[in-house]
């Protein structure tokens, strides 16, 4: 592989020199002035004027803090809604509250009415088996079109009597652990 190898004159050179105004060179490269101008320094007057500006800023800015808080009125009317909000949020828990008490109430009343009925079945029968302990009881299930489901087998109503109960209890235990009153 060949290597080319560029080589400059010395007018290229002495062009560049005088373009940039270097007369210098260490190790054939241009040597830069530019710091030692002082053109490019800032007068003391420009100093001065960039330091009292934010002085003059300052009393603007106290201005806009002071117009960016709120007035006496402006806080009262604050701590007003803020109240009407905490308000209108303790009245909504209570609503939902009273909802899951009164859900609560209905299920414990049909668990102790499945209770009551299931006693006083033992108790009618008991010198008969478990099973036909409801054998004078029938089971009614009906919609609202009119259509029934009617049975009298006693294995049937024992069975649902219990998972009814079962059913009951399960979601006794949820509503409870979702009444919390949380502020």
């Amino acid at each position: 592989m060949k290597t080319a190898e560029v080589k400059t004159t010395g007018v290229a050179n002495k062009t560049d020199n005088n373009a940039t105004g270097n007369s210098q060179k260490i190790n054939n490269l241009p040597v830069s002035t530019a710091f030692n101008d002082k053109k490019d320094e800032p007068k003391k007057e420009e100093v001065k004027a960039e330091a009292t500006a934010p002085q003059a800023e300052a009393p603007k800015t106290a201005e806009a803090q002071l117009q960016a808080e709120p007035s006496k009125k402006e806080l009262k009317e604050q701590l007003k809604e803020q109240q009407e909000r905490k308000l209108a949020d303790t009245v909504k828990m209570v609503e939902v509250l009273g909802k899951k008490i009164a859900q609560r109430n209905k299920l414990e009343n049909t668990i102790n009415n499945i209770d009551g009925f299931t006693v006083a079945q033992n108790d009618d029968k008991d010198d008969m088996a478990s099973d036909s302990r409801f054998a004078r009881c029938e089971l009614v299930i009906s919609d609202d079109e009119g259509n029934e489901f009617v049975t009298k087998n006693p294995f049937i109503i024992a069975y649902v009597a219990h998972e009814v109960r079962e059913l009951c209890v399960e979601k006794l235990k949820e509503v409870e652990a979702s009444i919390v009153i949380s502020l």
